[in-house]
C-alpha cells in the first residue's frame, strides 16, 4: 500500500537486479533471505551496477561479492554488516578496490533511539484502539481476524532503527 501510494512499481528480484544502477539491500534476516545474494544473483546484476548492504551480513556471499567487484562486473560496493562482527582480518571483502566497508552505526543517535520505543508504542495503540497501522505490522494478513481479545491472529509490529 505505501508503495502504491507513492507510485513506487514492486518488482520481482529476478527483474530487477540486471535492470538496477543500484542494488540496497533492506531485509531481515530470515531462511529466505540469507544468501539472497550469492554468485547468481551477482551475476545477474547490470554490468557496473553498485551493491549496497547494510541489513544483514548473511543476506550476501562475501567472497562471491569480491569476486564480481574484482572481475569488473560490479563497479563496487558498500558494505556495514559482517556475519561476524568486526570482521575477520582475512575476510574477503577487505582490500577489495571500490568496495566500501564501515561500521554499522545507524542507530546510535540519540533520535534513532527515541524513535525505536516511541514509534512501535504508536502503533500498538493504533491497534489497541481499533486501527491498523499498515506501515508497521509485517504480518497484514491477519487483519481481517485480529479483534483485541478474540483471536489468536496478533498483529506483529516491527521497527528497525
Amino acid at each position: 500500500a505505501w508503495a502504491a501510494a507513492r507510485g513506487v512499481p514492486l518488482v520481482p528480484l529476478a527483474e530487477l537486479l540486471p535492470a538496477a544502477d543500484a542494488v540496497t539491500l533492506h531485509v531481515p534476516l530470515t531462511p529466505e533471505t540469507r544468501d539472497l545474494i550469492a554468485a547468481d544473483a551477482l551475476a545477474r546484476m547490470k554490468p557496473g551496477a553498485v551493491l549496497v548492504n547494510t541489513c544483514r551480513g548473511e543476506v550476501v556471499d562475501p567472497a562471491a561479492l569480491a569476486a564480481a567487484v574484482r572481475s569488473g562486473h560490479l563497479a563496487g560496493a558498500g558494505v556495514d554488516v559482517f556475519a561476524v562482527e568486526p570482521p575477520p582480518a582475512d575476510h574477503p571483502l577487505l582490500g577489495v578496490p571500490n568496495v566500501v566497508l564501515t561500521a554499522h552505526t545507524a542507530g546510535v543517535d540519540t533520535r534513532s533511539h527515541r524513535d525505536m520505543a516511541r514509534l512501535p508504542a504508536e502503533a500498538i495503540v493504533q491497534l489497541l484502539g481499533g486501527g491498523w497501522p499498515a506501515d508497521w505490522v509485517v504480518n497484514p494478513q491477519v487483519k481481517g481476524a485480529w479483534r483485541l481479545g478474540e483471536t489468536p491472529a496478533v498483529p506483529v509490529v516491527y521497527h528497525v532503527g
